[in-house]
């Protein structure tokens, strides 16, 4: 196989992974966390010593003596239920959002699956509730949303890793294959070889991320937006390139 050959396969591979990188199942410039439904796998508690705990037992007519102990739970479920009764409470409730590590993520600093003492998602109230006992005290825990609560979701709701796919990486993906077919009409491979270079860093840098999350040298959340607006930029650059190039053959095949 000649250099020119390769040089096409490896542009037409990297270009077609960056614009079906949204869908592998592997995170790429995203959170290393699970964020399709059900999740986030949010945990509010609200003690029985508050006003709203002994309004939601009265209006689902729970029993508390039935309350569970903690020791009962999985492990997992322990771990959420300690976590979320240590945060400061808001409005009386304490809310914690328990993190659900990928299937495919190679090192996980949190849990792989969600407990499985809990209901997620859209539920009955006897399903979405549950009474916890912990050192005596008993706790109210809420961890889905009752059916028909007027939750809904939308475009703007979506991760940001979206955002970064759709207006990022398909747009890169999709000028490395164009160069690369005016390449092979030109002869001059100068502009296809620069953006696969640059295709191959993003490949790189996206599935990096999510090990730096895992690995604490940053949050998701303080990474998103840069990470976004630096994508955003790359693309930008690379459909700049391919105006040029594509300028330059107009003006040859003339």
């Amino acid at each position: 196989m000649d250099g020119n050959r390769r040089r096409l396969l490896v542009g037409v591979a990297v270009g077609l992974l960056l614009i079906f990188s949204g869908l592998i199942p592997h995170p790429v410039f995203a959170s290393p966390y699970e964020t399709s439904e059900p999740a986030p796998y949010t945990h509010q508690a609200v003690s029985e010593d508050d006003r709203q705990y002994q309004q939601f037992v009265e209006l689902y007519d729970f029993d508390p003596a039935a309350a569970t102990p903690i020791t009962e739970l999985s492990p997992t479920g322990q771990l959420a239920v300690e976590r979320t009764i240590e945060t400061e409470p808001t409005a009386d409730w304490r809310r914690y959002e328990l993190p659900v590590c990928r299937s495919t993520m190679l090192v996980c600093d949190s849990v792989r699956a969600p407990p499985s003492d809990f209901h997620y998602g859209e539920g009955t109230p006897e399903e979405v509730f549950t009474l916890i006992e912990v050192d005596g005290d008993r706790y109210l825990f809420q961890t889905g949303v009752q059916t028909d609560a007027g939750t809904e979701d939308g475009f703007g709701e979506e991760p940001m890793s979206t955002f970064i796919w759709l207006f990022g990486l398909i747009p890169f993906g999709a000028a490395i294959l164009a160069s690369q077919a005016i390449g092979q009409k030109t002869g001059d491979d100068r502009a296809p070889t620069v953006l696969t270079a640059v295709g191959v860093s993003l490949v790189g840098a996206g599935v990096i991320v999510p090990y730096l999350v895992v690995f604490g040298v940053a949050s998701y959340t303080e990474l998103d937006v840069p990470l976004l607006i630096g994508v955003l930029a790359v693309a930008v650059g690379g459909l700049t390139v391919l105006v040029w190039q594509t300028v330059q053959y107009t003006r040859t095949d003339v």
